[in-house]
């Protein structure tokens, strides 16, 4: 492992790469420190001290990687770029025009991607105004946090955590271009893991204090990393499709059919559901903000979408359903891999090309689909049972365990399998090769 490590510093791209990602990281945690004009910390932070508890504030905070906590310029995170590309996607289903400007090849995706990138600022417009109103109304209730004239806080800070949010959306795009890995999720399991020191020292913190019962501890540890294991087992599982192809003819020469298997993951999604309802179960609670409490029933909507509630949990395993075959379906059209199939002279054994091969391929895909969604989902919901079981604080239990755990195995295993795929290129051992490699 060490030498794999020491490796990926004597391939110059790699190198590149990794310093370039780091830096971008880098900079992403200095902004999250960064408040917006016009916020004294020192009182926000003493105003705010009856929230720490709040499930609602500890999760948005999950997000933002501590950047909401401090009024920073990236108090939104990316999450109005993941709002508005769930929309798009959503749109592409019932807009024919978005659907076929997403066949249109890379001219297409750009484009398409770049109307999510206009929605972004749009979300991030709203939910600025949204967030600026709220911090106001906690000022004018005795915060006392806010030094300038309201209606200019509210205007400055949509701009400031709009302007955030572009950058961050830029900073991703800049990682998964030049650096490694997805850029966005990459931002997202940063800001989750530069949490998890300090949260850990509170962990251990309580017991010193005789606020949490040592045994409770045990209990955590040991389910957080009996999770990462099951996590770790998901995210390798593949199913496996024999391919066969014909034989051709090639030069007067007859080469034989090779046969080979199309690999499909068992959780095919990957976190990207996990993400999607995230971001928009945020939306009750947000809307009953920005009408100021005064709707009786936003606020009883809104109360009963708050993390670790029983319809939120509901709701939230719904979406991740909804959300993993909606997105396979987009990633993984069994219709375009039985044309790709069936162009390129392959079939599967038994199964006739065209049509049938398009629904065995559905079903398949059905069927390993339905198990990963709902682990993702007891996953994702767990930590809900833990905080309520076992009195965890909300801030820890939403950093070991559920959401943020899955995000960091995912993406930390994307992460690794790229700079496998980067060192085999190179001829030099990797982290997952069980031999060294031989020099050629």
């Amino acid at each position: 492992m060490l030498k794999a490590f020491l490796n990926l510093f004597r391939v110059p791209e790699l190198r590149k790469r990794l310093l370039f990602t780091l830096g971008a990281i880098f900079v992403f945690r200095l902004g999250a420190q960064i408040p917006v004009p016009g916020v004294n910390l020192a009182a926000l932070f003493e105003a705010t001290k009856h929230n720490a508890g709040n499930t609602f504030a500890d999760f948005l905070n999950l997000f933002s990687g501590g950047a909401k906590e401090n009024a920073s310029i990236f108090s939104l995170g990316v999450m109005p770029y993941i709002t508005s590309t769930i929309i798009m996607q959503l749109l592409t289903a019932v807009v024919p025009s978005l659907s076929k400007m997403m066949k249109e090849g890379p001219e297409g995706r750009k484009k398409f991607q770049q109307y999510g990138r206009l929605g972004a600022v749009l979300v991030s417009l709203i939910q600025g105004v949204i967030y600026g109103q709220g911090m106001v109304a906690d000022s004018r209730n005795g915060g006392n946090f806010i030094s300038i004239d309201y209606s200019l806080f509210v205007i400055l800070f949509t701009l400031a955590v709009t302007a955030g949010t572009l950058t961050l959306m830029w900073m991703g795009e800049q990682i998964t271009e030049r650096g490694i890995g997805n850029g966005v999720s990459m931002i997202i399991m940063a800001g989750i893991v530069a949490r998890l020191p300090h949260a850990v020292f509170n962990l251990f913190a309580g017991i010193d204090k005789g606020a949490m019962d040592p045994m409770n501890i045990v209990i955590i540890l040991t389910i957080f990393f009996v999770v990462i294991g099951l996590v770790v087992f998901e995210e390798q599982g593949l199913r496996k499709i024999p391919i066969q192809y014909a034989n051709r003819s090639m030069g007067g020469t007859s080469h034989a059919g090779q046969v080979s298997y199309l690999p499909f993951k068992v959780n095919p999604t990957g976190v990207i559901p996990i993400i999607f309802a995230s971001s928009f179960l945020t939306f009750p609670a947000q809307i009953a903000q920005w009408f100021g409490g005064k709707n009786e029933i936003l606020n009883a909507v809104s109360n009963a979408m708050h993390p670790g509630k029983f319809w939120y949990s509901i709701v939230y395993l719904g979406m991740i359903l909804f959300f993993a075959y909606f997105y396979m379906e987009i990633q993984l059209n069994p219709h375009d891999i039985a044309e790709n199939l069936r162009k390129s002279g392959g079939f599967i054994p038994g199964i006739r090309p065209g049509q049938q091969t398009e629904e065995y391929i559905q079903f398949v895909l059905s069927r390993i689909t339905l198990p990963g969604a709902i682990f993702l989902g007891v996953i994702a919901i767990m930590p809900n049972i833990v905080i309520n079981m076992l009195n965890v604080p909300s801030n820890l239990g939403y950093l070991m365990g559920g959401t943020s755990l899955l995000i960091m195995v995912g993406v930390s295993l994307d992460t690794l399998k790229q700079m496998e795929s980067h060192l085999l290129m190179h001829h030099m051992d990797g982290f997952l090769t069980r031999k060294p490699l031989k020099k050629q």
